[in-house]
Parts: structure tokens; C-alpha cells; sequence
């Protein structure tokens, strides 16, 4: 009887343990991914999202560009990186976020389009293989406000140093969920990758 109280008590201290530790980072989440950089940097780095059959940008994605297109336009870039893959309806994500902002007289020149990020990781590769030959001294990454911890940690992780944060300015009910999954694949990235 003894043992399978221990055993409970065990199993309550774990949960409880497990229930701060998520409440915490998920706090922290929501600060870092909340809280904008204020300052300038050399690139925005766009992270790709759904992109429907016509290559119009789902919800998710237009806050995302919109933030991007914000920065620039107050001169905060000097250029944005638009990076995703192909997703379920087979359409570059990269180049549908270009057309976008060209279609908004961002020139050409300024926005560098990535069609192979996939993922995160994929896609601060493919940014940290592009800063190998441009040489940017700080970017800031925009995304979800819950995707920014996880997107920077990974860009860090990689070895460029000045990377900051700035979410979207759209909110919506699968942000909750996307909080969920970003919790879980924060801790994926670190053991993984």
C-alpha cells in the first residue's frame, strides 16, 4: 500500500512539475513573441505559412508579410527574406510572398525568395547560407508571435548571434494550438537538431 502511494505522490510531483515548467515557457513564449524589436536590422526574414491554390496568402501568412512590408516601409529593413516550401495546395510560398509585396512596390531587388524552407530549420539554414555571401550583421525574424522564441533559438543555434523578433500584428483562435505545438517543438529542435 506504501508503494503504490509513493508511486502516486511521485506521479502528482511529476505532473505538477511538468504543468510549471509548460506554464513558464509558454509565458516566456508570449512575452518574447509579444514584445517587438524596436531597433533596425539588415533583413527581415519572413517564415512561410499556408498559401492557397490561386497563390493567395491564408490569414496566418498576410499578418506575417504585413509585419515584413511594415518594417520595411519605416525603413526598419533594408531587404525580407520570404521563405517557406510547397504546401498542401503545391504553391511555392516564397513566391507568392514576393508577388505580394511586389504587388505593394516593394522592388524586386529588396526581397530574396526561398522556396526551400520547409520548416524552420530549413528555412534559418537556407538564411544563414544566404548571410554567408551578403554578410548581414543582424536580421529580424517575423512569424507568429508563439513561432518567434523557437525561430530565433534556432537562428542562434546556428551561429548568427543578432537575431530578433517581431510577430505579426493578426491574432487568431489556432494561435492557442500553435502555442501547444511550439512548446513541443521547441524542445524537438534542441534534442534534435
Amino acid at each position: 500500500m506504501k508503494t503504490l502511494s509513493r508511486t502516486k505522490n511521485r506521479l502528482k510531483l511529476l505532473a505538477i512539475l511538468f504543468l510549471t515548467w509548460f506554464c513558464l515557457h509558454v509565458a516566456y513564449a508570449c512575452f518574447d513573441g509579444l514584445h517587438d524589436y524596436e531597433g533596425k536590422a539588415d533583413i527581415a526574414i519572413v517564415l512561410g505559412n499556408t498559401v492557397y491554390a490561386d497563390s493567395s496568402l491564408s490569414p496566418w501568412l498576410k499578418g506575417r508579410i504585413d509585419k515584413a512590408y511594415k518594417l520595411y516601409m519605416e525603413g526598419r529593413v533594408q531587404k525580407i527574406m520570404v521563405s517557406g516550401g510547397e504546401g498542401e495546395f503545391h504553391v511555392p510560398e516564397g513566391m507568392a510572398m514576393k508577388r505580394y509585396l511586389m504587388a505593394e512596390n516593394v522592388p524586386a531587388d529588396r526581397i530574396i525568395e526561398d522556396n526551400r524552407g520547409k520548416n524552420t530549420y530549413l528555412t534559418a539554414r537556407d538564411f544563414l547560407k544566404l548571410d554567408d555571401s551578403l554578410h548581414f550583421s543582424s536580421a529580424i525574424a517575423v512569424t507568429s508571435f508563439y513561432h518567434i522564441t523557437r525561430t530565433k533559438y534556432i537562428i542562434r543555434k546556428l551561429g548568427f548571434k543578432n537575431i530578433y523578433g517581431a510577430s505579426s500584428d493578426v491574432y487568431f483562435q489556432n494561435d492557442l494550438y500553435g502555442l501547444l505545438r511550439d512548446f513541443v517543438a521547441f524542445y524537438k529542435y534542441m534534442l534534435f537538431y
